[in-house]
């Protein structure tokens, strides 16, 4: 193969890259914007919290349940729903986040919130950054984190109906080193499928961008809450 011939493979791909994973953090931001946006709503109208969820608590089962399911559904049937669908359940899960959101931070404090939050960010950026860079083969930690992951699952459940103060904590420390790690994974994962091509599918392309948005974004959601219970104590 010739050096210029050699140049504009890699050029290709570079290019074909760089779009995909644009699209995947766009489409990231967009729900952690959707999220954010109805947490602060719902969070700020004290009739919705204070009066009809109190006669209704157990919409938040509901709502937890509700996102486990359409995380399931979304990544089952990617191949078989149109773009426009995916990005539909995509959105109603982003959107039954910060709902779910809206309640669990009445527990915690503004800066409690912001701290969190921020703490968050760095980690997730730090991560998604070394993923992307490493030449370290990250695929060996997929069976580890996905066994760790089903865990996490069990245990927070657990945890809301037992409780505990040093539950809580381990939870939140296990869960930073998990999604920190997740997100590291993940990153590469994307890296590599984005230099793979998509046979100039674009549709294909661009579902594959929804599927690893919501993956990035359950990082950072998790990366949040983990980090809320070890800033917030014992809260609830």
């Amino acid at each position: 193969m010739s050096p210029d011939l050699d140049f504009a493979t890699g050029r290709a791909v570079a290019h074909t890259e760089r779009t995909f994973l644009r699209d995947v953090f766009a489409w990231m931001f967009a729900a952690l914007a959707l999220s954010t946006g109805i947490a602060v709503w719902f969070h700020a109208d004290h009739t919705f919290n204070q009066t009809y969820l109190q006669n209704h608590s157990g919409l938040f089962f509901v709502a937890i349940f509700a996102q486990l399911g359409l995380v399931i559904a979304l990544q089952a049937a990617i191949n078989r729903i149109s773009t426009t669908t995916a990005a539909v359940l995509f959105f109603i899960y982003a959107a039954l986040t910060g709902a779910v959101f809206s309640i669990i931070l009445t527990e915690f404090t503004a800066g409690t919130v912001v701290g969190a939050f921020a703490g968050a960010a760095g980690v997730f950026g730090g991560m998604a950054l070394w993923g992307f860079t490493t030449e370290r083969d990250l695929s060996g930690w997929g069976g580890i984190l996905f066994g760790a992951l089903i865990g996490i699952v069990v245990a927070s459940f657990v945890f809301l109906f037992v409780g505990g103060t040093t539950f809580n904590l381990i939870l939140g420390w296990g869960g930073v080193i998990l999604f920190s790690a997740l997100t590291a994974f993940n990153m590469q994962m994307l890296k590599r499928q984005a230099a793979m091509g998509f046979g100039g599918n674009s549709a294909v392309a661009e579902k594959a961008a929804i599927i690893g948005a919501l993956r990035l974004y359950l990082s950072f959601v998790n990366l949040f809450i983990s980090l809320l219970r070890i800033f917030g104590g014992s809260g609830r």
